[in-house]
């Protein structure tokens, strides 16, 4: 019993050192999950009530529009928004309703 206990010191020491060597790492990786987070939050606010294109997502967020459009096509592809027609030469944007969101989250599990 006492090598179980010694194991599991060397494993948590193992991993106290892990994470000490790779703090800048793990801070860095934290700080850019922030950041993507408050992005997508800012997005889902500019569409709440709208349709809108992603120059116009960009210019109420200040985000890139590179970024808005990475950020879009991702929140489309997970069914968080949904494309509208077109105006001029871009796609219009919207929020999937709260209700539909919610029943397909339901039927994936």
């Amino acid at each position: 019993m006492s090598d179980t206990v010694a194991e599991s010191q060397s494993e948590k020491e193992a991993l106290k050192k892990l994470r000490a060597a790779r703090k800048d790492q793990i801070a860095a990786a934290t700080a850019r999950m922030k950041e993507q987070r408050r992005a997508v939050k800012a997005i889902k606010a500019g569409l709440t009530g709208a349709e809108l294109t992603v120059p116009e997502i960009a210019a109420a967020t200040g985000l890139p529009a590179s970024e808005v459009l990475w950020y879009v096509a991702t929140l489309k592809k997970y069914g968080e928004i949904l494309e509208g027609p077109k105006a001029g030469g871009y796609y219009r944007y919207k929020l999937v309703p709260a209700a539909a969101s919610e029943a397909e989250a339901e039927s994936a599990e």
